[in-house]
């Protein structure tokens, strides 16, 4: 990473914000952001008999900057001060014939509803009420459930990577997905949580209220804000009010440090090294089993400075952090071919029953004898194949060359470089006019060297990934009268995100391919990279053809305005998204090739059918095309918190949002519409899988381009620029609250709402891939030499990527009945019911996938034909897959949720348990995980009542707990003892949780039809237990209890009947504060320890679909798990604050 000038860099982010503001300000009065980032105090004011009192004053100071807000109580007693930024509160009650009641140590969270109440003594005494300590309050005002995370959290968790992602996972209902923070924090990862059984891409990030997603993946942030910037995080989890939109998800808003009246800041380093860490279980060598301790080294520098520049005006807060990570991955077993294997001796082969042949299209002078190729029968493509698979396993942790499933652990070096900068300033103009300027600019750089667009454990397509994320917002507080407050804010963010290959491992040359490209002068910026290969039994390898290009915007203006009259308090607002990304299509234009060791060109083993080029299924796309995609989009809420009577509170509402579409500023998308797909023009397939040019027909039957004119007439303009209409969406909110006892100390509340989603921009991404910006040729069964086979004729269907132009928005119906008590001794209970239903969601199935039926059929073809016939059965003729994304998925979820919190004096302590089910027919883990169809029941996708099931994120129950304590030994004392002995603090985390589901899987034929190479089969359930006591790393489940269904008929067995691997994980922190001459400024110490009983938390090959290798039958891999979480890990850190 190239050195960045801190001064320079922090004051030009100080002066665009300003700038900005100041432009902004002369076109629009006011903007507002997304979410809400103050709170709001109410409560009645009355006499020692109960009445109530009108007329009362009462007076809010925020303690840290003076900011003062006074309101007068209504004919009820009744007041409410809104829009009051995060901080610590005074407040005074007063009026004339009675007396001064000052009531302290409250604290106003983001979008906080704090009651309190006034007693006024008749005469002129002065009584002031000092609240401290104080931790969770009794909601009386609201039914959504939400919890924050405050400051103290923020500063005494052991977060490990220091990532504020992990304090999502500490609320009630949030179900961990991927329990690496160090690996979180590196790939900026926004949600690895699901949050009340909805997908981890339909929450919603935000800063300040400002949006922080990249709105491709609706999955990765723009900002991963340092923890020394901030002051607190928010997550509203159900039935919040109709303010917030934009996704059906939680969420989650982090809120930034500012200047007060007192000048502090503060420097700190923490560190890790691998000497003080343990060994993951599966960081050994296959032979020797000695443990392989790959170097780790984590530095984390920042600094920070806050306080005033004018007394009660003008404060400031400026830092910086920095992050140097040296790590590796972490470890993966797959299998890969032996040495011999790879030379064409195949005499040891153990994974099945061998016996091969000469096919006829094998090279001149070719000979097979006992399993063994001569070295004619090895082309210059197939010794290429055998040179990069055998460079790959020369880059392994470990490599044991025998014929045996995982055989090969792969832990690949993977340097990490960060900075961020930040500055805040905040003003008050005057009692009525308050603006802050917020300046957030981060950038990282990543070497991945098994790539992040290639999602392959192999480091075949190395990749610099380079990351600038920046961020303003400029906010404005207006205070028109008492009762009047306008809120404001703009935010824009964007991120420049490149990812280039690195080394020449990618390239052609380096191995020695000379297979002609069907395309040699077409797209692609990389188009000299290696193919991607994909053959049975052995880990698929992949180029750079997906190396990614994704710049993103975001502008979010809008205006919130609040109005208290009498009971109600009013709120309205609108807000205006406008976003745009440049993302290239990713298309296969340095060609594909599957070997499956079947059809008429095969040996009977796909290694031996590559080491002689005959392949079963080749393609190339001719570009790789850009899109210039662009939304705009419109909300508007308007919410009533009705204060009905003194115990019973209402918060009704509507939001309304228009979703427009994804859509490429030059029109260059296509999309398939089955309804205008005519069969009567539709191409001819042979059994062969090509295409028969003496039929004729019409290729691109049934696409559609956006837009109209430009492109060629071949295929015909007129879809909608979107390629689905936008929609107008109404959603409604309900909430109450009720004090059955009148006492403040008790709460029954509920709720209902409806929340609407924002597709992620991948929906749409690979539709600019199609025809006729990119055509993409695929051929069958024949040889890498000459890959067309000479002729045109040998072109074999389109493979495409569609969107149903009917598509819907995606919605969740949410709702939650709760009980709320503060208990003696400073408890705090929450007893609540929490559910949901969701419909529209999206899963992507192959449309054009053959009916059972048709495959039944024709389960009597030749079997040479067998291998390649599938394209010619299928109902769109000149097609092969039609990935297509629908919106007919559900889901449901219903949890008991039970959260407690106890904060007095040295201990605060806090638990939460779920106990929950979920599911869905399309168990995904966000909108995008169905691209290969594999998992949406391939044998038949219309028929998704069999997909039914729990749903990827099942956890069934899980358990938090947080705790700090400052250890009263010793602190009181003098001398060496108090300095030595004194003044530890302990902090603790703990995180339990079952595992999720997955679904057993068998062989990839059906009725003898060869499947895609992404297809799996449901297994036959045999009958007996499935989950097995005492599972550990070579057996996880009953594995005996599956087998392959029949080839002529359906699995029986359903989807999640396996339960993965859990979570255990015990994190501990140990402080030590040291005073140095003067009362604030002081020295800490600090280790946290994450899982410090190093307990082995396994997992599956992937945390993010339930189809995986471990529940494979065909896999080496069945049955046990092949990688496993973080084992213990040490971080030290030194902190100077002032």
């Amino acid at each position: 990473m190239s050195a960045i000038d801190l001064k320079s860099r922090t004051l030009r982010g100080v002066l665009a914000c300003v700038l900005a503001g100041a432009a902004w300000m002369a076109v629009v009065r006011s903007v507002a952001a997304q979410m809400t980032i103050t709170g709001r105090f109410s409560g009645t004011v009355v006499d020692t008999s109960g009445a109530a009192i009108p007329g009362v004053t009462v007076a809010v100071v925020n303690l840290g900057t003076g900011l003062t807000r006074t309101v007068t109580t209504d004919a009820r007693g009744f007041y409410v001060v809104t829009d009051l930024p995060v901080g610590n509160y005074s407040l005074a009650a007063e009026q004339k014939s009675f007396g001064r009641e000052i009531r302290t140590g409250y604290h106003i969270d983001p979008d906080a509803r704090v009651t309190v109440d006034f007693t006024l003594k008749p005469g002129a005494v002065t009584e002031t009420v000092e609240v401290t300590g104080t931790g969770e309050t009794v909601n009386t005002t609201s039914g959504e459930i939400s919890r924050v995370v405050d400051a103290q959290q923020v500063e005494t968790l052991p977060l490990n990577g220091r990532n504020y992602g992990q304090l999502v996972t500490l609320m009630p209902g949030a179900a961990v997905t991927d329990e690496d923070e160090m690996a979180v924090t590196t790939g900026l990862t926004a949600s690895p949580f699901s949050v009340n059984g909805i997908r981890s891409d339909q929450n919603l990030h935000t800063v300040d209220g400002g949006f922080n997603l990249d709105s491709g993946s609706n999955g990765s942030l723009i900002n991963n804000v340092g923890l020394d910037f901030v002051q607190e995080v928010s997550v509203k989890t159900s039935n919040f009010s109709a303010e917030y939109g934009r996704s059906a998800g939680a969420a989650v808003n982090v809120v930034t440090k500012s200047g007060s009246n007192r000048l502090h800041g503060g420097i700190s380093e923490y560190f890790r090294n691998d000497y003080l860490d343990a060994v993951n279980y599966f960081s050994r060598d296959q032979v020797s089993g000695a443990a392989i301790k790959p170097p780790l080294r984590f530095n984390n520098p920042t600094w920070q400075l806050g306080g005033p520049i004018k007394r009660d005006k003008l404060f400031f807060y400026v830092g910086e952090q920095w992050k140097y990570l040296r790590s590796s991955t972490a470890p993966v077993k797959v299998t890969m071919p032996t040495t011999a294997e790879l030379s064409g001796d195949f005499r040891d082969w153990k994974y099945n029953t061998l016996k091969l042949t000469k096919p006829a299209s094998a090279p001149a002078g070719c000979t097979i004898t006992n399993n063994v190729l001569s070295p004619q029968c090895i082309t210059a493509d197939g010794a290429a194949i055998a040179k990069l698979y055998g460079a790959m396993e020369q880059q392994a942790a470990s490599f044991t060359n025998t014929g045996t499933g995982s055989n090969t652990i792969y832990q690949n070096a993977q340097p990490f470089d960060s900075r961020e900068d930040f500055a805040r300033v905040d003003l008050s103009l005057t009692q009525k006019h308050n603006i802050y300027l917020r300046y957030i600019h981060d950038e990282f750089s990543i070497l991945l060297p098994s790539g992040f667009s290639c999602a392959t454990d192999v480091p075949s397509c190395p990749e610099d990934r380079r990351r600038p994320g920046t961020s303003y917002q400029v906010a404005h507080t207006w205070t028109i009268t008492p009762t009047l407050v306008n809120e404001a804010k703009i935010n824009a963010s964007w991120n420049g995100q490149r990812l280039n290959p690195v080394g020449d491992s990618w390239k052609r040359s380096t191995y020695g391919f000379v297979f002609p490209q069907l395309f040699p002068n077409g797209g692609g910026r990389f188009r000299n990279s290696i193919p991607d290969i994909m053959m049975s039994t052995f880990q698929t390898l992949k180029g750079q053809s997906h190396a990614l290009l994704s710049p993103t915007t975001d502008i979010a203006p809008g205006d919130n305005l609040t109005w208290s009259h009498g009971a109600h308090t009013l709120k309205t607002g609108v807000l205006v998204i406008r976003n745009r990304k440049d993302q290239n299509a990713r298309s296969l234009y340095a060609g594909a090739i599957t070997f499956t060791g079947t059809g008429s060109n095969s040996s009977g083993n796909s290694l031996a059918d590559a080491l002689m080029g005959n392949f079963n299924k080749y393609e190339e796309a001719s570009d790789d095309p850009v899109g210039h995609f662009r939304f705009t989009q419109y909300h508007a809420y308007v919410t009533d918190n009705w204060k009905v009577l003194r115990n019973l509170s209402l918060e009704v509402g509507v939001r309304y949002q228009y979703f427009v579409p994804w859509y490429t500023q030059a029109n260059n998308l296509t999309n398939f519409d089955p309804a205008l797909y005519d069969p009567s023009k539709a191409v001819t397939l042979k059994l062969d899988g090509t295409i028969d040019t003496t039929k004729g027909g019409n290729p691109f039957n049934g696409l559609i381009r956006a837009g109209s004119g430009g492109a060629p007439s071949a295929i015909p303009d007129g879809a909608t620029r979107g390629l689905y209409q936008g929609q107008s969406t109404w959603a409604p909110r309900f909430g109450f609250a009720l004090q059955p006892f009148n006492d403040n100390k008790t709460s029954v509340r509920g709720g209902i709402g409806l929340f609407y989603d924002t597709p992620e921009g991948n929906m749409i991404f690979d539709e600019v891939g199609n025809p006729p910006f990119s055509s993409s040729a695929v051929f069958n069964t024949a040889s890498l030499s000459n890959p067309a086979g000479g002729a045109a004729p040998k072109a074999g269907g389109l493979s495409i990527s569609a969107i149903d132009p009917n598509l819907k928005q995606a919605y969740s119906m949410t709702y939650s009945l709760s009980v709320q008590r503060e208990l003696p001794s400073d408890v705090f209970l929450e007893v609540a019911y929490v559910g949901n239903q969701a419909r529209h969601l999206m899963r992507k199935p192959d449309i054009n996938m053959p009916s059972i039926a048709t495959m039944l059929a024709n389960q009597t073809l030749p079997s040479t034909q067998k291998a390649t016939a599938l394209d010619a059965l299928r109902a769109y003729k000149g097609y092969s897959t039609i990935n297509m994304f629908l919106s007919d998925a559900i889901s449901n979820y219903n949890a008991l949720q039970i959260y407690a919190t106890k904060r007095k004096g040295d201990l605060t302590l806090t638990g939460s348990y779920t106990w929950s089910k979920n599911l869905t027919d399309s168990g995904g883990g966000n909108e995008d995980v169905r691209n290969s169809g594999a998992s949406d029941n391939i044998e038949d996708a219309t028929m998704r009542f069999l997909n039914y099931g729990p749903a990827l994120f099942d956890h069934r129950h899980i358990f938090v707990t947080t705790f700090n304590y400052r250890l009263p030994s010793f602190r009181s004392e003098s001398g060496f003892l108090g300095e030595t002995l004194g003044g530890w603090e302990l902090g603790g985390l703990t995180q339990l949780q079952t595992g999720g589901p997955f679904t057993v899987t068998g062989n990839s034929t059906f009725a003898g039809l060869t499947l895609p190479s992404s297809s799996r089969r449901r297994a036959d359930y045999l009958g007996g237990p499935v989950q097995i006591d005492g599972p550990n790393a070579t057996q996880w489940f009953n594995s005996a209890a599956f087998a392959p269904a029949p080839d002529g008929r359906l699995g029986n067995s359903g989807a999640g009947l396996v339960r993965g691997p859990g979570l255990y994980k015990w994190d501990f922190s140990l402080r030590k504060e040291f005073g140095l001459g003067r009362e604030d400024l002081k020295l800490q110490f600090r280790a946290d320890v994450v899982n410090a009983f190093n307990h082995t938390n396994f997992r599956f090959s992937s945390q993010t679909s339930e189809l995986v290798n471990n529940t494979n039958i065909s896999s080496g891999d069945y049955g046990h798990p092949t990688t496993a979480g973080p084992p213990r890990q040490i971080q030290l850190g030194m902190r100077l604050t002032f």
